[in-house]
């Protein structure tokens, strides 16, 4: 059934959030150009990682009648989609509260300095210890964030792809069955098969349709 954008939040504080190359930008900008044809006011700016791959990324979407920077103030998202665990609680330190919903995919990924047995790094530099998910949870618990969900984005896009490559978009449909972000459901679908990479259009809407259902 397809959803009224007048039910919808009007007022969102958006932070889509993870790794460089995960696909946010992209992200970000379908978002953002499907909530400006649904006649929303709209800011959006992205923040790139300014070193290496596998850099933390984020981007803010705001919308609301009276907006007067695209930047989210600390404390006043209402809604982080992270693509990396970690990542949700770096960010959701600095932007959550207690009223935020905070997204993961549950797939950590090791990157310079950290790694899952706590001995070498993916360069084998020696590295730090990878947290496990539940002690992510319970750092974010002692933020007094305590609505987390947790998805595992990563095995459903190889489920309906074949790779990890679509788990932006299966972010993208976590995030759109909150009700929270105020686009109607073929607009948003519409700007997903028009404007991804060529030839990726359907299989990307079946990973956003996949991540509705999570």
């Amino acid at each position: 059934m397809k959803e009224d954008a007048e039910s919808m939040v009007e007022e969102l504080n958006l932070i889509i959030c993870g790794l460089s190359g995960q696909g946010i930008i992209l992200t970000e900008r379908l978002l953002v150009v499907a909530l400006s044809q649904e006649g929303k006011n709209v800011l959006s700016a992205d923040v790139p990682p300014w070193t290496h791959r596998n850099a933390i990324t984020y981007c803010y979407i705001r919308t609301g009648e009276e907006l007067y920077s695209p930047r989210i103030p600390e404390g006043g998202a209402n809604l982080i989609v992270s693509f990396e665990p970690l990542v949700a609680l770096q960010v959701a330190a600095i932007y959550g509260s207690r009223g935020t919903l905070v997204i993961t995919n549950d797939y950590p990924i090791e990157t310079r300095g950290l790694s899952r047995d706590g001995l070498r790094d993916m360069s084998g530099r020696l590295a730090h210890k990878y947290p496990t998910m539940e002690q992510i949870l319970g750092y974010l618990k002692n933020l007094e964030i305590t609505k987390v969900k947790t998805i595992n984005g990563t095995d459903v896009s190889f489920q309906e792809t074949g790779s990890a490559r679509a788990l932006n978009m299966v972010m993208l449909g976590a995030a759109y069955a909150t009700k929270m972000i105020p686009v109607k459901q073929e607009i948003l679908e519409e700007e997903i098969i028009q404007n991804t990479p060529p030839g990726t259009g359907e299989m990307n809407l079946r990973a956003f349709k996949a991540g509705m259902k999570l």
